[in-house]
Parts: C-alpha cells; sequence; structure tokens
C-alpha cells in the first residue's frame, strides 16, 4: 500500500452534564466517550457501515472486541451509534482520549505509509477465511497452506505462522509482502488509520498515533 492521507476521528472524553457537547464532537466526524463513572462509560459514534470493511467506527467497536451497538431513535444521539464500553477495555478507551488531547479538532489529518511500518504484519494471528486458500490454490501456490507457512489451531480454523522474530513469513525486510496480490482477507481488509492499526504502531514501533512519519 503506497503511502496516503488518512483524516481519522479524534476521540474526546465527556461527562455527563456535556453529552450535547459530545454528541456535537461526533456529529462533526470525532469520537466520544460519556464516562457515568471512571469504569463505566458509553462510546459514541458516527453510525457504522457494515458494509465498508475500512469504517473507522466499526474498527473502533471491533478492537474493543464488539461488533454490535445500539441506534437510538430519539434525544440528543439520535442517528448516531451508541455502545457500551467493556468494563475490561476501559483503560484502553481511556488512553485513546489521552493520545488524542493534543489535537483541537473533531478529526485528525495523517500520513501513513505502509511501507516505512509493516508492524500489523508482526506478533499478529491472522486468521484465513474460506475463500483465502483457494485463493492461494487459484494463483499456483498450495506450498502456502503448509508449514512453515501456516498452522491448524485446535478449533479447525487456518492461521498464518510467525518466525522467529514474530514476523510474517509474507513480510520482506522492505515491508513488502511477498503474497501481496493473494494476501489473506484479513490483510486486505485492515484499514490505515484504525485503533488496531494505530496500536500496533505503538507496540511494534514505539510509534504514538504514527508520529514517526508525521
Amino acid at each position: 500500500m503506497p503511502a496516503s492521507t488518512i483524516h481519522r476521528p479524534v476521540i474526546r472524553s465527556f461527562k455527563p452534564p456535556f453529552a450535547a457537547n459530545a454528541a456535537a464532537w461526533v456529529r462533526s466526524g470525532g469520537h466520544a466517550v460519556l464516562w457515568e463513572t471512571p469504569s463505566k462509560g458509553l462510546l459514541i459514534l458516527p453510525k457504522p457501515d457494515p458494509k465498508d470493511l475500512h469504517d473507522l467506527a466499526l474498527w473502533s467497536l471491533m478492537d474493543l472486541g464488539k461488533d454490535t451497538w445500539d441506534e437510538p431513535k430519539t434525544g440528543m444521539f439520535r442517528g448516531l451509534a451508541t455502545a457500551k464500553v467493556p468494563r475490561d477495555c476501559a483503560e484502553i478507551v481511556k488512553n485513546r482520549t489521552i493520545r488524542d488531547a493534543v489535537h483541537e479538532g473533531p478529526t485528525r489529518r495523517m500520513r501513513l505509509d505502509c511501507l516505512e511500518c509493516g508492524a500489523c504484519c508482526q506478533d499478529n494471528e491472522v486468521l484465513l477465511e474460506e475463500v483465502d486458500p483457494a485463493r492461494f490454490l487459484d494463483a499456483g501456490r498450495p506450498e502456502l497452506l503448509k508449514k512453515p507457512y501456516t498452522r491448524r489451531r485446535k478449533d479447525g480454523r487456518i492461521v498464518l505462522t510467525l518466525r522467529k522474530d514474530k514476523r510474517c513469513h509474507h513480510l520482506g525486510r522492505d515491508n513488502k509482502c511477498a503474497v501481496y496480490t493473494m494476501r489473506p482477507n484479513a490483510c486486505r481488509e485492515f484499514p490505515a488509520g484504525s485503533e488496531c492499526c494505530l496500536w500496533a504502531r505503538f507496540e511494534e514501533l514505539d510509534a504514538v498515533d504514527g508520529d514517526r512519519w508525521d
């Protein structure tokens, strides 16, 4: 993936008396969390589009292990999406707001270059979907479904394996993917600038909010 400019949402914390401000922030493009208590929060987002696999609101939820949300029909959050923050994810969400406190507006313009990164291809489990093995076979690469490239988990799912240094077998030192044209759906759908992307950059490269390449 070449370098691209991403406009990602900035997340802010609000207390219940400022719920209207939270709604306005989201309607302007940001994300918000309304804290009823230090560990009980409500995430407020633009309504995700399940058909858009690069929807950053959708990925913000998935990063918390959630795939459902509420859509209020009345009140100040009408037309938006809300989801309770899992209690075991409260610190994760708080850290997002701390990270974003330096940004004034509801969106943040970022330049991201995957070839200068490769963080999402390190120490990550990639599950193959039904179409992925067929894609390997159609490309004449049946060996990609065997060791050392894949393994079968106890639940029967096939996953890509990692080298001893925790990098994907297909990730070159130049951060180019050796099987890019036939890469699994999980890799195709992973969006730059998502919370998962930013976390991978922090974990693998110590890059806060991608600032190594701003």
